[in-house]
């Protein structure tokens, strides 16, 4: 009999993880989706229904749960699972701080003496005005909300930028220095107490080629990082992973789950840490789980039970090439937006859905407001795989389509 695993989260890392598990497994998610119905078995429960998912959990004999959704970890599921006995892959939501609460990020890469951009930290306005009064353009201002990170470009609009953080209730505003290089995320798997990377990606998170327009969740990627070298790799285990392991232990928060990094390699090769990821980014996630030959459950299975540090020695991993691009709605009427093209794909092209995404009574996708789905193709090299997957996007249309087209396009 199969074992059965519920994941929390529709999002398209929420979908490719659903997607590679259900090759082997019985898989359900919530929340549910048009798309994902297509191949496992959707519920109706809020994510952060902590106490309703539990009941789901032991009247079905789900063997493992897996929390990608924020509100599920932030309402402290793991906890409620682990005390009821219940295999969850996630971090409580204290050990979770360090991802969701950007200003205790912040503050605790200062403690552990992590490189990070210069920064400061402001409760109050009339403080940050006088921060800035010395501060060069370009510089970033972001709040404890996801997505909520603006580069100031000009002096002009950051009065605007700032009257409107601190109109938020409960909020704290972080300025922090702009660090020009190679935006990087790198992913480890760990059970609190030893970790074993997974994986790394180049990632795109501007909005408009040539790294213009707005900050995004992720426009694009290319897996692996080809800037990221073996010295890069061991610099931040060694002082970035495990001190964070380390400290969260400390405290009594161990960290189990997928802990990532977001961080900039700088043009003389050092590198500056801008925060981390309780999973893989949207943009990144079939690239990264595309690649690893291990099977994910026996992984998961490890760090809950407690075996992980003793018996996995390290996560096997393919050298497949992998380019994303994710697609964007910019059309403000959503009625009747067919996506067509995706019949005929190469057998090299994987694509993960936002939950925007739903099907039509005459079963076609229709595209909903915001990101729609996520492009990736595989290749023997990166630039094969860029040139792939922009080759398969000629065909790929709906109302509104916007993606960025200089995804791993240069210096590859």
């Amino acid at each position: 009999m199969k074992k059965k695993v519920l994941i929390i989260g529709n999002s398209p890392s929420g979908y490719s993880i659903a997607k590679k598990l259900s090759e082997k497994y019985e898989v359900y998610i919530t929340p549910s989706s048009d798309m994902l119905k297509e191949f496992v078995t959707c519920l109706d429960i809020r994510e952060d229904n902590s106490r309703e998912l539990l009941e789901f959990v032991v009247e079905n004999s789900i063997d493992m749960t897996i929390a990608i959704s924020q509100k599920a970890i932030n309402s402290d599921i793991a906890s409620l699972f682990a005390d009821n006995n219940q295999a969850i892959f996630a971090p409580t939501s204290k050990a979770n701080d360090i991802v969701s609460n950007k200003v205790f990020a912040k503050k605790t890469m200062y403690k552990l003496r992590i490189p990070t951009p210069k920064f400061g930290i402001f409760e109050k306005q009339n403080f940050a005005n006088d921060y800035l009064k010395n501060q060069k353009i370009p510089y970033v201002i972001k709040t404890n909300e996801s997505n909520s990170a603006v580069i100031i470009t000009s002096q002009s609009i950051s009065k605007n930028i700032l009257d409107m953080m601190f109109a938020q209730k409960n909020n704290k505003v972080i300025i922090e220095d702009y660090i020009y290089g190679t935006p990087f995320s790198f992913y480890t798997i760990t059970d609190g107490f030893k970790a074993l990377p997974i994986g790394s990606s180049l990632t795109y998170k501007h909005a408009l080629e040539g790294d213009g327009g707005q900050l995004t969740s992720g426009a694009g990627s290319c897996v692996p990082n080809y800037k990221i070298s073996f010295e890069h790799e061991y610099m931040i285990m060694d002082n970035v992973i495990y001190p964070t392991l380390d400290y969260l232990q400390m405290q009594g928060n161990p960290y189990l789950g997928i802990l990532g990094v977001n961080g900039i390699i700088t043009d003389d090769g050092n590198i500056q840490i801008l925060g981390w990821q309780s999973f893989m980014q949207d943009c990144d996630a079939d690239g990264i789980l595309n690649n690893i030959q291990d099977d994910l459950y026996d992984l998961f299975e490890a760090c809950i039970i407690g075996s992980f540090s003793d018996e996995v020695d390290s996560v096997n991993i393919n050298d497949k090439n992998s380019v994303s691009v994710v697609l964007v709605n910019k059309n403000k009427d959503n009625t009747e937006n067919s996506i067509t093209g995706l019949d005929n794909l190469d057998d090299n092209i994987s694509i993960s859905f936002y939950p925007s995404v739903h099907k039509n009574k005459y079963l076609e996708y229709e595209a909903g407001s915001g990101s729609v789905l996520v492009f990736t193709s595989f290749a023997s090299s990166l630039a094969k795989a860029s040139d792939r997957v922009y080759s398969e996007l000629l065909d790929v249309d709906f109302k509104g389509i916007s993606y960025r087209k200089d995804i791993c396009k240069y210096n590859i």
